[in-house]
This record gives C-alpha cells, sequence and structure tokens, in this order.
C-alpha cells in the first residue's frame, strides 16, 4: 500500500486505549512490537483481566483502526486467543519505553505511536515530557535507533527548539468551539455541525447553509496553533439541493416531475406535486438515500394533472410558478 499523506488516514497508537474485536470490547493495548529494520509494526500486544491478566501478541494484519478511541481488529472474541501468540520476536514498544534525544542529554516517555496503514511503518511518534512539561511530535526521519531500551532521536537543541508542542486534543477542542462560537453569522448553522479534535485532527462533519460558510469555517480555524490537519465533511446546503434534485431527475420513476427541493441543515423538505401516491412514496425514498440528507419532510401532494411547482419566496410564502418542461429546480434560503 502507497504512503498516506494524510494524518487522518495513519493508525495511530494509544496505549492503554480498548481494544475491540469485530463483537465486541476485548481488552486493553499493552504495547506493539516493531521489526526495527524495517521500522513497521508487526504485532499489537492486548491484555485483559484486573489482577490476573492475559496478555496476547495479534498480528498488525488484523488491524482495522486505531487512534485515541480505541483499536479496532478484523477478528471475532472467540478466535483472537486461538489466533494470538504469546511472545513474537522484535523491538516491544509502549507507554513506558523511553524516548532519548541524546544531544541534549533529555528524555521522556513514549505517549502514542502514528503508523501507515497497510505496512505498518512508522510515521511519527508522540513523546510525552520532552522537552520537559511538553508533549512533542517527533517525524521518522529524526528516529536513529530503535531498541527495548529506548527510541533515540537525532536531534540538535536548535531543532528541538523549533518543534511545536503537541497539544492535547481536549484543549484544542476548546479553541475550536471558541473560534467557531465567535463566528456570529456560524451561530444559526451551529446545530448542524459537529466539531472534534481526534488526536490532533479536526474532524467537521454534520450540515451547513452553504458551501461558501463551510469554507469560512474551515479558513476560520485553520489558525489554531497544533492542528496537525483538518478534515472538512460538511455537507453545504446549496450543494445537497442539487444533489436532490439530480438523484431524482436520474431516476426514471421521478424524471420529468415538478418538485421542489429546500434543505435546511440537511433536512430537506420537498414541494410540488406529483400523479400518483407511489411517486410520492418513491420521491421521498429517493431524497433519502442522498448522502448529507439528515431527515425529509414529505409535501408533496398528489395531483394526476400536476404542471406548476410552488416556488418559496424570501419571506417563506409560496406561489405557483410554471415549471418549463417539467424540470427539476431547487431552493435555499
Amino acid at each position: 500500500m502507497m504512503k498516506s499523506e494524510l494524518i487522518s488516514e495513519l493508525l495511530k497508537f494509544r496505549f492503554g486505549s480498548k481494544v475491540f474485536c469485530s463483537d465486541g470490547e476485548y481488552g486493553l493495548l499493552d504495547d506493539v512490537v516493531v521489526d526495527p529494520a524495517r521500522r513497521s509494526v508487526t504485532h499489537v500486544g492486548v491484555s485483559r483481566g484486573l489482577f490476573v491478566k492475559k496478555r496476547f501478541y495479534l498480528s498488525f494484519g488484523r488491524v482495522s483502526g486505531a487512534s485515541s478511541d480505541g483499536v479496532t481488529l478484523a477478528i471475532s472474541l472467540a478466535a483472537l486467543e486461538q489466533e494470538a501468540v504469546a511472545a513474537p520476536g522484535g523491538v516491544q514498544l509502549s507507554g513506558r519505553s523511553l524516548v532519548e534525544a541524546p544531544a541534549v542529554g533529555l528524555r521522556g516517555t513514549l505517549l502514542l505511536l502514528a503508523v501507515q496503514p497497510g505496512s505498518g511503518e512508522i510515521a511519527y511518534l508522540v513523546a510525552h515530557n520532552l522537552p520537559r512539561g511538553q508533549d512533542t511530535l517527533f517525524r521518522t526521519s529524526t528516529i536513529a535507533e530503535l531498541s527495548t531500551e529506548a527510541v533515540r532521536l537525532n536531534l540538535s537543541a536548535e531543532a528541538l527548539k523549533a518543534l511545536p508542542p503537541y497539544r492535547p486534543d481536549r484543549e484544542l477542542q476548546r479553541e475550536v468551539e471558541a473560534v467557531l462560537f465567535d463566528l456570529y453569522p456560524l451561530h444559526i448553522d451551529l446545530r448542524g455541525i459537529s466539531a472534534r479534535v481526534l488526536d490532533g485532527v479536526l474532524y467537521l462533519d454534520g450540515n451547513i447553509s452553504s458551501a461558501l460558510r463551510a469554507d469560512l469555517v474551515e479558513r476560520q480555524v485553520v489558525g489554531v496553533p497544533g492542528l496537525l490537519e483538518i478534515r472538512n465533511n460538511l455537507v453545504a446546503d446549496d450543494t445537497l439541493a442539487s444533489e436532490v434534485a439530480l438523484a431524482l431527475g436520474r431516476d426514471p420513476r421521478t424524471r420529468g416531475l415538478p418538485i421542489g427541493v429546500y434543505p435546511r441543515l440537511g433536512v430537506v423538505r420537498l414541494s410540488g406535486a406529483v400523479r400518483t401516491e407511489e411517486q410520492k412514496r418513491v420521491t421521498a425514498e429517493i431524497a433519502r438515500s442522498v448522502p448529507g440528507v439528515r431527515q425529509v419532510l414529505n409535501e408533496l401532494t398528489v395531483n394526476p394533472t400536476a404542471e406548476h411547482l410552488p416556488v418559496m419566496a424570501s419571506t417563506g410564502a409560496e406561489e405557483e410558478d410554471l415549471v418549463p418542461g417539467g424540470r427539476y429546480v431547487r431552493h435555499t434560503r
């Protein structure tokens, strides 16, 4: 698999996080085993139990996802212990592992390890208390040596001083929320937006009133120090109106019908007239299937001779407006 250029696509192992199998929670992530020559993760170590712990190692190939939310494995609870091995060869790295910068005489502990999906190759690590009182992200190019005793970094004092701190997700979350709240024009959109910081990446999900405002959100939060990446997945109402109308126009069951599409933060109101109850039902079904639609308000009327489409005026009132050729129109406010 090719290397990922996006931090959001990397697998992030935070030691002590929960481990989930395909059918339920198993235990906790204790450590990972690394091939020092290839600098890639080969196995993950998971444990179960409070007083009498069971510890097993599972092939990295079984990892389907990893973040501070937990590690997900593509294997069932019943099959895990049967497939797991006791102690694979390689360098064991955990939250107790030392991270040293010998050139400046500093050391900390390993907080997080990020690796490429597929290959398991290390992309970066986060060290706690290096320098003292700070968490710092180090790219794999700074790693001079990997051993069970320590991860040693090749860094000068100047290079270390130039590295920004790796800020905790909770701090970044608070700052992002403050930035968004300070944008007064966005207050009407906030109820449709989900903003979450995970492992330094901001995920913007949900609905917003326009593509212009979606870009505005991203431009404002990009200045928050410590954000490693922004994944802007916001669905704009104007985009959604076009996509719903396009879906209706492609389907032979609804093509040519005078239907208005009126999204409001992902809630799509369908207005106009169709010729049968079946067309009314199918129209809502098609609209509901479009990604980003949260709810459909089906206000279509059944009229066997439908030729007109009610158009929403800026006041919220509606008038009858002829639809040339029965094509779809969309309206947002």
